[in-house]
């Protein structure tokens, strides 16, 4: 018996710019952001600031930082940009990471004649602790979760940017990790949206792409009710996935992306530039951005799932704004965005409704949900997009983002397993981590496998704990091919298979 995981296939190349050059002050020149996104990416653009430590790797005609040979810690320092006017900024960064290496994005922002401290964003690894309680805040600015917001009423006019690659003493031969991108997008004081992307000339009337539904509610149980960001962007990954043959063998589940992107420093999944720079690990250029309805438009209309923020609530005096159709209220959510139309062909706001997949629900088929834009409008309150502006990955990710474990459950008899090591697909030995998951730090998932859902991750799974002394209780149907996930919060996901109730030793697993 074998099977094969198939993780988000076909790679391509997408490239766009937000910044010209532009002179600023006597005798300096800088770099001016035509709107609200600067994109520093390309050899160009990299290459624009200062590099210690770390030199220009280019794959497939994609340019990256890498640390260089010997190195383990380099720093990328941007040019100087000049800005509208701004009093909040988010950031967000496409890199691949392996196990061993970190990023870190730091920036600073000037208003007057004075520059704020430098202040992070965290150390960002699917392998290790992620987030950082330090260096989050001074007397002039402060990062709150994920955003950078000035204090005392002070509006920025510029902004320079910092990126620190490391690979951890413990891992000396570990590939260094590849930044691609960073990504920063500003709101407050004059700024205006803007879509930096090639624009479609003449939007439809109606765009709705393919996407699964999927319910954050009825995942594992601890973390269901704290899922939404995550879920989000599973929903947009998934639909990317053009090949119908291919989503139902395409194992990334809302779990997963949970965990390998979770803000341990905040102790939350919601964080808006970990859960996009997460889409960056499997090869994709995605970023957060300050948006607006034509944004939105623009990405549906070439066939891209997209992201937002919302509040709302299911009754028309509920606290939060009124949005016909949701399943109850919050205040404080994140929807996938499937497509719009306009009703009758009748184009103006009035007549404007758009797709959902909202993982408020408790079924996935109960996702699919269609709101209209003027209610919608009023719940998309801090106006955050996530954007992947591509079908298909920029650059093939090796071993990564997680590291799929071929393991064996050995029968204890009652229905109790213990989960043994395994390989990695590059062959590497994994022992199984019995402490970690007995803490807690882990979960147990497994299904038996419908070839008939729309998407893998719609397979109906069950959930477990590692009990004292490493037994896991599943109680598995007689019959039927079930698969078992032991899924790590570090970027390991351990795998096996029962088959008509008793453990198969050839399950094959192939990574992207």
């Amino acid at each position: 018996m074998r099977k094969v995981i198939t993780i988000l296939l076909a790679f391509t190349l997408v490239f766009s710019l937000a910044s010209c050059s532009a002179t600023d002050g006597p005798g300096m020149v800088n770099s001016a952001v035509a709107g609200n996104l600067l994109k520093i990416e390309g050899k160009s653009g990299l290459l624009a600031g200062k590099l210690e430590g770390l030199e220009i790797s280019e794959e497939s005609g994609v340019a990256s930082l890498v640390l260089k040979k010997g190195v383990d810690e380099g720093t990328f320092t941007s040019q100087e940009y000049s800005t509208e006017d701004f009093t909040h900024m988010v950031a967000t960064w496409n890199a691949s990471i392996y196990d061993g290496g970190s990023v870190e994005i730091l920036a600073r922002a000037k208003f007057g004649d004075k520059w704020t401290e430098w202040l992070t964003w965290g150390e960002f690894t699917p392998y290790a602790r992620r987030g950082s309680i330090k260096d989050k805040k001074c007397d002039d600015a402060y990062v709150d979760v994920d955003t950078f917001i000035l204090k005392n009423g002070q509006v920025g006019h510029h902004v320079q940017i910092m990126a620190v690659i490391r690979r951890d003493e413990d891992h000396p031969y570990a590939d260094s990790p590849e930044l691609r991108r960073i990504c920063m997008t500003f709101a407050g004081g004059t700024m205006l949206a803007s879509y930096e992307e090639e624009p479609v000339e003449d939007l439809p009337a109606k765009s709705i792409c393919e996407a699964p539904g999927i319910s954050q509610e009825i995942r594992y149980a601890s973390i269901a009710d704290s899922i939404c960001s995550p879920t989000t962007m599973t929903v947009m990954l998934l639909s990317r996935i053009k090949d119908p043959s291919l989503r139902t063998y395409t194992v990334l589940l809302p779990e997963m992306y949970a965990l390998m992107t979770e803000d341990n420093a905040e102790d939350m999944f919601g964080n808006w530039s970990f859960t996009c720079s997460g889409a960056g690990l499997y090869g994709y250029e995605c970023y957060a951005q300050y948006a607006g309805r034509d944004i939105l438009l623009q990405e549906l209309a070439k066939g891209h799932t997209c992201g937002i923020n919302v509040v709302y609530s299911d009754k028309k005096k509920g606290g939060q704004p009124y949005l016909e159709g949701v399943e109850g209220s919050t205040d404080g959510h994140l929807i996938a965005i499937t497509g719009y139309e306009y009703e009758d062909g009748q184009i103006d706001d009035e007549h404007l409704y758009f797709y959902s997949s909202d993982s408020y629900t408790w079924g996935d088929e109960g996702a699919f949900r269609r709101y209209k834009w003027t209610e919608l409008a009023q719940c998309w309150t801090k106006r955050v997009a996530y954007i992947i502006p591509s079908d298909e990955p920029e650059v093939t990710v090796a071993g990564g983002p997680m590291y799929w474990v071929n393991a064996m459950l050995e029968p204890l008899g009652n229905n109790e397993f213990e989960m043994t090591g395994g390989t990695r697909s590059d062959g590497v030995y994994v022992d199984f981590d019995t402490y970690e998951f007995e803490r807690g730090d882990g979960l147990i998932a497994w299904c038996v496998d419908d070839p008939d859902v729309p998407y893998y991750a719609n397979n109906k799974f069950n959930y477990t704990r590692v009990a004292a002394g490493g037994k896991i209780k599943l109680n598995v149907p007689e019959t039927g091919f079930v698969s078992v996930y032991a899924i790590s919060p570090w970027g390991y996901c351990w795998t096996a298979v029962i088959l008509d109730g008793e453990p198969v030793t050839t399950f094959a697993v192939e990574g992207n």
